[in-house]
């Protein structure tokens, strides 16, 4: 008896599909294979994204969004120069956002964290009831004293911004770490924010608008706390040619892991480490 049960156990689990994966593999895949390959792996994608569907409803509803957040943001966003668009809030519901850039050995600002400045404070001018959030940490090879975001506040205090306006967020080390450290100082001091622009140089814009909401996505969704959204984005033009559009593909993709908590993995793309899947 207990040999014929044994027998019906093992037949049944042979006809069964494989074992349901996790959703935080599934989620991996999804960005390795979009971070990898782009295009050519929208089919793959789908497929994992029907898988996560199946895993955790909440999960594929989010990631299906943040995925077409990620081609959005690559493909069709507008890259405004300049100024902002003219129909953004009026009202300090917004939060002018500019990103860092890593400071000199010595603890100076390099020129393109500069232009930056100055395009953040032509927005700011633009729309004088925002706050501004200047967002970066101590990245001064010999200079641990200062921080980027530090720097970046001085500065637009010195060129007339009124200090009640201005969020400083000098913690971080990544974009992924901006944008979440960011939301959280946002969440916990500044209830009425609902919405930001991205300041940054041009080849930075979508880089930073994806991993900004796709964190704003994430927690919310996470956590059931207010959703804050991207809403627009102004650049510092820049002539860098330092990032082609694969490194930036690469380097979103280590971003989006470490969103996901996966350093060690994000790690290998931001050092070009790593291996690709197999499509």
């Amino acid at each position: 008896m207990i040999i014929a049960v044994l027998i019906f156990s093992f037949s049944g689990c042979g006809q069964n599909n494989s074992p349901q994966r996790a959703a935080d593999e599934i989620i991996q895949d999804i960005i390795t294979y979009h971070g990898c390959y782009d295009k050519e792996a929208d089919s793959k994608v789908g497929e994992l994204l029907a898988e996560l569907d199946a895993a955790d409803s909440r999960q594929g509803e989010l990631w299906n969004k943040i995925m077409k957040y990620w081609d959005y943001a690559n493909n069709e966003m507008t890259v405004n120069t300049d100024k902002l668009p003219d129909d953004l809030p009026k009202d300090n519901s917004l939060a002018i956002t500019v990103l860092g850039f890593e400071l000199n050995d010595d603890g100076t600002m390099k020129d393109e964290l500069i232009g930056r400045l100055n395009t953040a404070l032509k927005c700011a001018q633009q729309y004088p009831n925002a706050y501004v959030i200047c967002t970066g940490g101590g990245t001064a090879k010999d200079n641990k004293d200062v921080t980027e975001a530090g720097l970046m506040g001085d500065w637009l205090k010195e060129h007339g911004l009124v200090d009640d306006r201005l969020i400083i967020e000098n913690q971080s080390m990544t974009t992924a770490q901006n944008a979440e450290f960011s939301y959280k100082i946002i969440l916990d001091k500044y209830p009425g924010v609902n919405s930001v622009a991205i300041v940054s140089s041009s080849y930075h814009i979508p880089w930073g608008s994806l991993l900004f909401e796709a964190e704003f996505m994430k927690y919310a969704s996470e956590n059931k706390v207010r959703e804050i959204h991207v809403v627009s984005n102004c650049a510092f033009k820049t002539s860098n040619e330092t990032y082609k559009e694969s490194e930036i593909l690469r380097w979103e993709t280590g971003g989006m892991l470490q969103l996901v908590g996966n350093n060690d993995l994000a790690m290998k793309y931001y050092m070009n480490e790593y291996e690709k899947p197999e499509l």
